[in-house]
């Protein structure tokens, strides 16, 4: 079996003792220790300025994977808009799992560390530039609504984002703990709507 880098057990172990302790009540030291290097001999400095410079880079490659992982051409050559909507929001929510403890961190901390924000602000307008808007944009051009992308992606994948939130919270939004269910009628929905002559 292939050793893990330091760097990327730093990574995994700093994320998971943050999200479990705090960001202010996990040390350096800890963090080294847990990804299997000696504490405070210097292992942490060689990849990462700092805890929250660690938090940054994992949230950068997060979001190089995510925007990676599905191309805009593999979406839309389903052909339906039910399919490609359904494909996207799987993929979000597979993706908000995977990086529930990264995310939490965030929750917890962002407000406190500049940095952080910053990189969560630019992360998101990436994602949306690289992934959702452009999705929309040909959705739109196939079907004969005007609509403004940005806008109508806040619309059509809120609720997405607002059951990823609520299982952090450990909540079911609404109700709803099984998001297979509500997913169905959520697509049918939108493919309609954009189904030209669809209902406004």
């Amino acid at each position: 079996m292939t050793p893990v880098p330091s760097r990327e057990r730093l990574l995994r172990e700093g994320i998971r003792l943050m999200s479990e302790r705090g960001f202010r009540e996990t040390t350096v030291g800890d963090i080294e220790a847990a990804a299997g290097l000696t504490r405070r001999a210097g292992g942490f400095y060689r990849h990462f300025a700092s805890k929250e410079d660690l938090l940054v880079r994992a949230l950068e490659g997060a979001v190089a994977e995510i925007i990676g992982e599905i191309s805009l051409d593999q979406v839309v050559s389903l052909k339906a808009i039910r399919a490609e909507l359904i494909l996207i929001a799987r993929a979000l929510i597979a993706h908000a799992t995977l990086y529930r403890p990264l995310r939490l961190v965030f929750q917890r901390e962002a407000h406190s560390l500049p940095a952080l924000r910053r990189m969560a602000k630019h992360a998101n307008k990436k994602l949306a530039a690289f992934d959702v808007i452009p999705w929309l944009k040909h959705a739109l051009r196939r079907s004969e609504r005007k609509a403004k992308p940005e806008q109508l992606g806040l619309m059509i994948f809120g609720p997405i984002l607002i059951h990823i939130q609520a299982q952090d919270r450990g909540d079911a939004a609404f109700g709803i703990a099984d998001i297979e269910s509500f997913l169905p009628a959520w697509a049918d929905h939108w493919a309609e709507w954009f189904e030209p002559g669809g209902k406004a």
